[in-house]
């Protein structure tokens, strides 16, 4: 049974910041993007395999397999992993489809129609502020924080400044 050292979500998947800072913070030696659109795409997820460091190992699993690999191994030996989702929709499905992880890290989600920021580099629609405070409800601890250094916002924190009516 693997440990998890961070589940986060980044839009951005694999890039500099998360090879050079948090993985080697949480000193996690695989990676799994889950995502239902990667996992299906094997061009994209050989370009996330050369974009990991030397020793990382990275898989691209759906969220499906995801919850059904939790349930059966909580994904494998390896330890401490490191998950990694594109958008709330992502770790939403994840976690309803059995991949229950404790704890959720919201760390870059761009902007654009219908959104607004939350945070630094960190923007939400109101079905994302609806899928975390359920996941909320269900006891996963969610928080934000985009890089290392800054401090750790509550999910509380942010419902209270930003949807106070949910």
């Amino acid at each position: 049974m693997a440990k998890i050292g961070l589940v986060r979500i980044d839009s951005r998947l694999i890039h500099g910041q998360v090879c050079t800072q948090w993985l080697y913070r949480t000193s996690s030696k695989k990676v799994y993007i889950i995502d239902d659109a990667a996992s299906k795409d094997a061009f994209l997820s050989s370009i996330y395999k050369m974009a990991c460091p030397v020793g990382v190992e990275l898989e691209t699993i759906s969220t499906k397999e995801a919850g059904e690999r939790w349930q059966k191994d909580e994904l494998g030996t390896v330890e401490p992993i490191f998950i990694l989702f594109k958008n709330v929709p992502e770790a939403y499905k994840a976690y309803k489809a059995g991949f229950h992880y404790p704890q959720l890290q919201v760390g870059g989600i761009g902007g654009g129609i219908g959104r607004k920021n939350i945070m630094g580099p960190i923007a939400f629609d109101d079905n994302d502020a609806k899928m975390v405070q359920e996941l909320v409800q269900e006891g996963l601890d969610v928080y934000f924080q985009p890089v290392p250094d800054d401090k750790q916002v509550s999910w509380n924190d942010v419902k209270r400044k930003h949807y106070p009516d949910l």
